[in-house]
């Protein structure tokens, strides 16, 4: 076995330091008897180990040394100032005169030694012992099952147990005179009369761990000593069985007591069934009550006056009920205003007469609207609230579907024409195709519908009659653009399903025109958020001009979760949903190439007789809207810069409409300034006629974009269509056109490959006509309308047949709750339901910042718990999502909600994202980084987190220290109790990431005792903490003398204490030094920056708080020499850091020590009391002290004073708050 493999495993299951010795100053009255007749006793240990036991002889005054096989433990020794070496311990003793030690001790050694070699030892020990003197022996005790049966056996070098009266046995056979067996670490509980004594405690209650002291025959009576042997020690595991007979016999009932028992608890069952029975009765009278009062017409404001009459009034929830009732005909007139032109002028022409009336309207609606946003969002997650909703019309409909008869019916959502979008003529070529297989309705929100086959074929409905009539339709189909005309759609999809198709992938312009709807305000931020998270808010809402920002983002999630399907044009769309969404996003999307109708191509001499072009002219056209995305702007510098434009019959036409925006005004302005205006064409807005025309009047089409929205260009597929030989770039769906069929560009080409492919097809009239043959036959193979139908039939029957069956799972789930289900239930129900699809989501890292968003106290660990967000949204995992959410029992229920208001405050950004419940899916992974107490308790015991485990969400916490139940008296009354329940809870979840080492050996040292059945499948961490302030989201501000009071502290030695004033930090202590110094004449400066801890606690809770208050309150120092800070900014404390002369740590426990390392950032030196924390994390970077007394501090600190504030703490190594964030995640990522 390695060295490092038996470290390892020694270092996992070892307990913490401070409680190893702890269980060592158990031996102290041995050897305070032993030092009443010998003033340094000698004493030899037997595997020294790292010298706990060592120093305790130590600073018992013992002269002591040890010898122990590995050399890494003798190091620690040696770090300590102890003699110890590397010795066998029969060489060692054998080495010794005899009679020359006072004590003899091995602690965990007997049971790795073979039964030959203990002979050997024992004999040897008697020799060299002093008459009087002591032989300890400790060993695991195998009367315990657990050790026995288990830990006995983590260590693979153990031999076998020793049992306790074995071992007694072979002291005495080796002639010790007096020996007596001492049971360890057993729970002070036993020992209490009232104890009840059950099989766990007789089979797991016997000590851990046994000693056995053996004492050489004395020359004179010590009644020390004597008084030690006499005193009983522990309980055996005879007695704890005895005990717990005696206990079962008075608690068992006589017969006569059983038989009254029965009784009574038959009684009682029925009495139950009883209750229950009018229970149900009761309830289904509330119901119809309930029901019959919701329909009466004055509900809503009956339920307004009714809290009206209730003493304690909720004004805010009076406001947002009058403004709902109030604001829908102010808003709805707003938006009847914008969607109808002949009553819109009208209300223009009044605002316009009546400004006046028109600032009242502008007032009123945006009170309105702020007062009806007040509310927060529902407590369900996004999914959960619309499977809510598709559950209550469900429950609405009486009937089940009737199956249709002949071709089954769809309705077709969409707009036609003549709306000025290519989805309208889109549909209008598909719908011919498409009904072959349906008998279809289409359903359009516009008051004209143009074009004889449509008039001819489809009943023409809108979607309010959709939403009546859903039932009747086999399927539904939603086509879904970038633009405003596919706005009415939001709100019909979530009510009636349906399968989309996907004509852009991001939906920004979509979402972007529903923003301006009053109805809709903030959706924009909202959907942002939903999609991408707290990242891409940021960026779009830092950007000079937003909505460019916005198009590198999706829009599309809500979408896409209310589908029952998905259709997409081309593979850029999958692509996209794989990159934003994860690998599995769009498994179950259908591909249905963009269709084209074969057309007859206009003879080409009538097309530029129609136009006014010259027969003999080149004519180079660029279809559709102009815009950055299109590079209108490339194809003129290209086209000008190439000979085309050299030659007089050159023409180059910009077929589509150029707006009024920058973009738009520098191209005109480029155009102008070519002195070739009169050869280069925009035509505006063209109709279906002229665009046609341009397409047969053409010799070259070029179709350029560039930040694809994972949209099929139609206009490509128009040029190829008319045999028109077409340059493209590969970007988008445009990379995958075949190549046989296009001219392509690189995606980011330069201008010269651009220059060089149109004057090659200009000067090769053959390879022209061939590539524009081979396109249009592409076109009519791949893209015909009835290879096109038959594939969207084929994607369409797919979802219908999945949608029926989550219709019918749906409908099974309602039938237990009767024909009139309660909100409440549907809502418990909706809670309750798995998701039929996997989400579309980015896996999320959700922070856990429940206590700091709630109430930032700026204490130590929310401190870290803000400096890590901060980090980790500054900059997220690649692929990863990152989300501050706090728990929220808002609605009865324990959930989680993600941290909006908040993050949007810690990041400096305008709150425009309501907080709302997390949708947590596998493959995400929670960390609380922070301390909710009983919040975290109380979700803990109502499932929440075992349902997240079950949903595959990883599920950790960041324990920052054990101290309330390590250091109970450094902590209010019932702190052990609150916190013992708190760890028992983090037990329950999937591991721990320890801000050190040292906590974490102690947290697996309280699982070992407290939840052993979790050991195994429990995973503990370690990571330490960043130290740059700057990057924390710190707080600013400085008060008016701040800079005085710096000054004026660089003129003195000034020492700087950082931390809340609680028991544990030390203060009492160290402010009776500093007394202790200035009596003394020392001339030094003490800087406390802390807030008044427990502030929240009675006086008489807050155990050393209150007097130490009063005291640096009243002290005569406070401003001269003594400094106290309360509450500063961490601006403040970085100007503190930099003007002070050192730090001192003089906490009596903890579980990290942030200031050390914000204090070595700065160059602070330290001087830090010895406990394990601050030696792990300042080692040989500051100056460490031991004191009892105030006195023996002070003289610590003058003499760090007077040797120059040394050692340096500049080269401790520290970690910055990226570093740190990112070593976490990596943690979290590898588990």
């Amino acid at each position: 076995m390695s060295n490092d493999f038996y470290r390892a495993l020694e270092e996992r299951f070892r307990a913490p330091q401070a409680e190893i010795r702890r269980r060592l100053e158990g031996y102290l009255p041995y050897l305070r008897a032993l030092r009443e007749h010998t003033p340094q006793p000698r004493a030899f240990d037997i595997g020294c180990g790292r010298g706990e036991w060592l120093q305790l002889l130590a600073e018992e005054g013992f002269k002591a040394e040890g010898v122990d096989l590995d050399d890494s433990m003798l190091a620690a020794c040696h770090e300590r100032g102890l003699q110890a070496k590397n010795q066998d311990a029969l060489e060692a003793l054998s080495g010794m005169a005899d009679e020359s030690l006072d004590l003899v001790t091995a602690f965990h050694v007997v049971e790795h030694l073979e039964f030959d070699y203990l002979q050997q030892l024992l004999p040897e020990c008697r020799r060299v012992l002093r008459p009087g003197g002591l032989l300890i022996l400790e060993t695991p005790n195998s009367e315990n099952l657990i050790v026995g049966t288990n830990n006995f056996y983590l260590d693979p070098t153990h031999q076998r147990p020793v049992p306790a009266l074995f071992l007694e046995f072979l002291c005495q056979y080796h002639l010790f005179d007096r020996c007596r067996i001492l049971r360890l670490q057993e729970d002070p509980a036993l020992h209490r009369g009232d104890a009840r004594i059950g099989v766990w405690q007789v089979l797991y209650g016997v000590s851990p761990d046994y000693a056995v002291v053996a004492q050489k025959g004395p020359t004179a009576q010590s009644n020390a000593i004597e008084r030690l042997f006499e005193q009983k020690s522990g309980i055996t595991l005879e007695e704890l069985a005895c005990r717990h007979d005696e206990d079962l016999q008075a608690r068992l009932p006589n017969s006569g007591q059983a038989q009254d028992l029965e009784v009574i608890i038959r009684r009682q069952g029925e009495r139950l069934v009883r209750l229950d029975e009018q229970l149900a009765k009761d309830r289904l009278l509330i119901d119809r009550l309930v029901r019959q009062i919701e329909r009466s017409p004055t509900a809503r404001l009956g339920r307004l006056f009714g809290r009206l009459g209730r003493p304690q009034l909720n004004m805010r929830w009076v406001k947002h009920a009058a403004a709902t009732l109030l604001s829908r005909p102010v808003l709805r007139m707003s938006v009847v205003a914008e969607r109808r032109p002949a009553l819109g002028k009208p209300l223009m022409r009044l605002r316009q007469a009546w400004p006046g009336l028109d600032r009242r309207f502008a007032h009123y609606l945006s009170v309105l609207q702020g007062l009806a946003g007040g509310q927060e969002s529902v407590t369900m997650a996004p999914r959960a609230a619309l499977l809510l909703e598709r559950l209550e019309l469900l429950a609405s409909v009486s009937e089940a579907p009737t199956p249709s008869v002949g071709r089954a019916r769809l309705a077709y959502v969409s707009p036609l024409p003549p709306e000025r979008t290519g989805i309208a003529d889109y549909s209008a070529e598909l719908l011919p195709a498409l009904a072959e297989h349906y008998q279809i309705d289409v359903i359009v929100e516009q008051p004209l519908v143009v074009g004889q086959w449509l008039q001819a074929h489809c009943a023409i409905r809108d979607g309010a009659w959709l939403l009546q009539h859903a039932e009747q339709y086999h399927a539904v189909i939603y086509h879904v653009g970038n633009s405003h005309y596919h706005a009415w759609m939001y709100d019909l999809l979530r009510q009636v399903p349906g399968v989309v198709v996907l004509h852009d992938f991001y939906l920004s312009g979509l979402i972007w025109a529903l923003d301006c709807d009053p109805r809709y305000a903030g959706i924009k931020w909202r959907e942002l958020h939903y999609g991408s998270g707290h990242t891409a808010v940021a960026e779009v809402a830092r950007a000079t001009d937003e909505g460019r920002a916005a198009l590198a983002y999706p829009f599309n999630r809500s979408l896409l979760d209310a589908a029952a399907g998905v259709i997409v044009h081309s593979q850029i769309s999958l692509r996209l949903a794989r990159q934003w969404y994860g690998p599995e996003a769009g498994a179950d999307w259908a591909l249905v190439p963009h269709l084209r109708q074969p057309v007859e191509r206009e003879r080409r001499q009538s097309a530029r007789e129609r136009l006014g072009i010259a027969q003999d002219a080149f004519v180079v056209c660029s279809f559709g809207l102009l815009g950055l995305t299109k590079l209108n702007d490339r194809l003129l510098s290209a086209w000008l810069a190439s000979n085309l434009a050299a030659e007089p019959d050159g023409l180059l036409v910009f077929v589509g409409e150029l707006g009024d925006d920058p973009y738009a005004v520098q191209l005109r302005q480029a155009i102008e300034r070519s002195g070739l205006a009169d050869r280069i064409r925009v035509t505006g807005w063209a109709d279906l006629e002229t665009f046609r025309g341009y397409l047969a009047a053409a010799d070259l089409a070029v179709q350029l974009r560039t930040l694809s929205r994972g949209e099929t260009s139609g206009t490509v597929l128009d040029c190829m269509n008319h045999g028109l030989p077409t340059i493209i770039n590969a970007n988008g769906s445009m990379a995958d056109l075949p190549p046989e069929g296009v001219w392509r560009l690189p995606d980011e080409f330069s201008d010269a490959q651009l220059i060089e492919a149109l004057q090659a097809l200009y000067a090769d009239q053959p390879a022209r006509a061939a590539l524009g043959k081979r396109a249009r036959q592409l076109v009519e193979t791949v893209h015909s309308p009835a290879r096109c139908a038959s594939l969207y039939a084929e994607a369409i029957e797919r979802f219908a047949t999945r949608a029926k069956a989550e219709r019918q799972r749906l409908v099974a789930a309602l039938e237990p709750l009767g024909a009139h289900p309660t909100r409440g239930a549907l809502q418990a129900l909706a809670s309750r339901l798995e998701p039929s699809r996997p989400a579309v989501h980015q896996p999320q890292l959700l922070l856990d910042i429940t206590a700091t968003c709630r109430l930032d106290r700026q204490t130590g660990i929310e401190r870290v718990a803000r400096a890590l967000t901060y980090a980790l949204l500054a900059n997220p995992p690649a692929g990863i999502r990152v989300e501050p959410v706090y728990l929220s029992d808002r609605g009865g229920r324990w959930h989680y909600r993600y941290a909006c208001q908040y993050t949007a405050q810690l990041l400096g950004l305008p709150a425009g994202t309501s907080d709302y419940a997390v949708d947590a899916c596998a493959g995400d992974r929670l960390i609380a980084l922070d301390i909710s107490g009983d919040s975290f308790v109380a979700a803990t015991r109502e499932g929440l987190f075992e349902r997240m485990r079950a949903d595959g969400v990883s599920t950790r916490m960041l324990v920052h220290d054990l101290l309330p139940v390590t250091r109970p008296e450094l902590f209010p009354a019932r702190a052990q109790e609150h916190f013992r329940a708190w760890l028992q809870a983090v037990a329950r979840l999937d591991g721990a990431v320890c801000v050190t080492r040292t906590v974490a050996d102690e947290l697996r040292y309280w699982m070992r005792i407290e939840a052993r059945w979790r050991l195994d499948q429990f995973h503990i961490d370690h990571s330490h903490h960043g130290a740059d302030l700057a990057s924390s989201a710190p707080s600013s501000g400085l008060p008016a003398e701040a800079e005085a009071l710096v000054e004026r502290l660089s003129q003195a030695p000034s020492i700087l204490m950082v931390g809340t004033l609680e028991p544990r930090k030390g203060y009492p202590q160290a402010l009776a030094a500093f007394d202790e110094l200035w009596a003394r004449g020392v001339e030094v400066n003490l800087v406390i920056v802390g807030r008044e801890g427990w502030r929240d606690l009675p006086n008489e809770e807050r155990r050393s708080i209150p007097a130490l208050v009063r005291a640096l309150r009243s002290h005569p120092q406070l401003g001269q020499r003594l400094f106290w800070m309360d509450g500063i900014s961490d601006e403040y404390l970085e100007r503190l850091y930099a003007g002070c002369h050192g730090l001192l740590a003089a906490s009596e426990d903890e579980g990290f020590g942030l200031p050390l390392i914000e204090a070595a950032q700065h160059g602070l030196p330290i001087l830090a009391r010895d406990i394990p924390v601050f030696r792990e994390v300042a080692g040989e970077h500051a100056r460490f002290f031991q004191a009892a007394e105030p006195q023996e501090l002070a003289d610590a600190l003058q003499g760090w004073i007077e040797a120059g504030f040394t050692p340096a703490s500049r080269q401790m190594p520290w970690l910055t708050w990226q570093q740190s964030a990112a070593n976490l995640e990596r943690i979290l990522r590898s588990s």
